[in-house]
């Protein structure tokens, strides 16, 4: 299945516009700080997962909740993607299963050490593929994604009409 993301990455350029003109900054003057907020996201994403959490029996949380916390992921990726001109076109296999939790935190896990590919174009659009896949794993097509990436985005927009 091929994926494109050209109103993703249009979208989150127009946000990042914003933010960066509004905060007299740059994609270059914020990189530190996008892939800080993007490790800060996954962690925030496997803790609603639970999916390490074997000393718990806790189930994770709703599916919505694990939804906005992986595209508040989607919005740093494509920040970094555009700053590094990466490319935005993915190719995912059908039917992609959902996973148990060993698999999920070995997914996490992968994510967390390839943090370190961040610094360029190919490894943006390696990293990018992979937590697309992991959206695939948890649950979540393409449409989820794309309508709660827009939701999220407009909430983004408000906080920054609205002083965030």
């Amino acid at each position: 299945m091929q994926l494109k993301l050209d109103d993703i990455i249009e979208s989150q350029k127009i946000l990042d516009q914003t933010i960066q003109v509004r905060h007299n900054t740059s994609y270059e003057k914020t990189l530190a700080e996008l892939k800080l907020a993007l490790f800060v996201e996954l962690g925030e994403l496997a803790n609603e997962v639970r999916s390490f959490k074997f000393w718990s029996i806790k189930p994770p949380s709703s599916k919505e909740i694990i939804l906005e916390e992986y595209v508040d992921g989607i919005h740093f990726i494509s920040s970094l993607a555009i700053a590094a001109k990466a490319n935005n076109e993915f190719f995912l296999p059908e039917n992609i299963p959902v996973l148990g939790k060993k698999e999920l935190t070995l997914i996490f896990n992968k994510l967390f050490s390839q943090m370190h590919t961040l610094n360029n174009p190919h490894g943006i659009h390696n990293w990018f593929h992979e937590y697309l896949v992991l959206g695939y794993h948890l649950g979540f097509n393409y449409d989820d994604i794309y309508q709660a990436y827009f939701r999220k985005n407009q909430i983004n927009f408000k906080r920054q009409q609205e002083n965030y």
